[in-house]
C-alpha cells in the first residue's frame, strides 16, 4: 500500500487522478476535495496493481490510523501557499517520526510549480529545513516538482510508484 497524505488544498486528488491518467488515458480529471478516504488502484497489463490510499488534510490528526502495511508515502505539498509550509512541515515530521513508517520510502511531491505564485524547490525545502530533517529520520526522502494541473513532472513521479529507476 501507497500512502498519499499532505495538508488540504494541496491537489492531492487530482495529483492521483494524473498519475491513474498516465497508465489509462481518458480518465475525466474532475476533483471534489477529498473528506476521509480514497483510492486509487494503478493496473498494467501483466504486473500487480498498485493500490494508493489517499487520506484527506482534515483527517490529519488520524492518518497515523492508516500507516500499518505502508512501504511508500506520497507527501504533497502546495508550492504556492507558504502560510501553509509550516504546518505542512509539522505534519511531515509527525508522520516522519512514526515508528510503522521507519522502513517507508517517503516522496515529497511539490505540487502548483506551474503557477506564477509558486516558490522554487529550493526555497520551499530550505524553509523546511529538509537537510537537517533528512539527518534525524531513517526514511529515504526523494523530492519532486510538479503540477498536477498542467501534468508536468509526472513520469518521474510515477516511476517511483512503480519502483522502477
Amino acid at each position: 500500500m501507497i500512502l498519499c497524505v499532505g495538508p488540504e488544498g494541496t491537489g492531492k486528488t487530482l495529483l492521483l487522478r494524473r498519475l491513474l491518467n498516465l497508465t489509462k488515458p481518458d480518465l475525466s480529471l474532475t476533483t471534489v476535495p477529498t473528506v476521509g478516504v480514497n483510492i486509487v488502484s494503478l493496473i498494467e497489463p501483466e504486473k500487480p496493481p498498485i493500490d494508493i490510499r489517499e487520506l484527506g488534510g482534515s483527517m490529519a490528526p488520524i492518518w497515523h490510523s492508516y500507516y500499518g502495511g505502508v512501504r511508500k508515502v506520497m507527501y504533497v505539498i502546495d508550492g504556492v501557499n507558504l502560510t501553509q509550509l509550516g504546518e505542512a512541515t509539522l505534519l511531515l515530521m509527525g508522520l516522519l517520526e512514526s515508528p510503522k513508517l521507519r522502513g517507508a520510502q517517503v516522496a515529497i511531491v511539490l505540487n502548483k510549480n506551474d503557477s506564477a505564485m509558486s516558490r522554487g524547490a529550493n526555497e520551499l525545502l530550505n524553509v523546511m529545513r529538509l537537510a537537517d530533517l533528512k539527518e534525524c529520520v531513517t526514511q529515504t526522502i526523494t523530492t519532486f516538482e510538479v503540477s498536477a494541473l498542467a501534468g508536468k513532472g509526472l513520469r518521474p513521479l510515477l516511476k517511483w510508484v512503480k519502483g522502477e529507476k
